[in-house]
């Protein structure tokens, strides 16, 4: 009877020990696919192809066991002078752009378009940002 481990060999608790044991057998001089191979008796069908990258890593002198930084959108900030600062600029001028916006308040594009529509529940209709919900008057 052939019991299998689920491991996680990208991300999650137990990617450290997966990970220090393909960085040992690269400074062995094991190559990736024996590895591959030597992993695959113990963990069975659960390990993945992510050891040829982690191998190739190690053999290229990382160190660390821990994820890369992650890349893609940063998380954005909205605190409420930011919140403040956009509400008084489109009862100002309702026809400004978010680029217009961008340069004379000095915030990120993505964030003013969030707390307009996020925080100050605008919508863009034609040219001008007006609340979701339309009133008579």
């Amino acid at each position: 009877m052939t019991v299998h481990v689920k491991q996680d060999f990208g991300r999650g608790k137990n990617f450290n020990k997966q990970r220090a044991v393909i960085k040992f057998n690269a400074k062995l001089g094991k190559s990736a696919s024996e590895t591959f191979r030597s992993m695959q008796q113990v963990y069975g069908s659960q390990c993945r192809t992510a050891i040829f990258e982690w191998h190739k890593r190690f053999l290229e002198g990382r160190e660390t066991l821990e994820d890369d930084k992650k890349s893609g959108r940063p998380i954005l900030v909205r605190t409420p002078e930011m919140i403040e600062k956009v509400c008084d600029f489109v009862a100002k001028d309702r026809n400004a752009s978010l680029k217009m916006m961008e340069e004379a308040l000095n915030i990120n594009r993505e964030t003013i378009r969030t707390i307009l529509h996020e925080d100050l529940g605008k919508t863009k209709i034609c040219t001008k940002f007006v609340p979701h919900i339309l009133r008579s008057d």
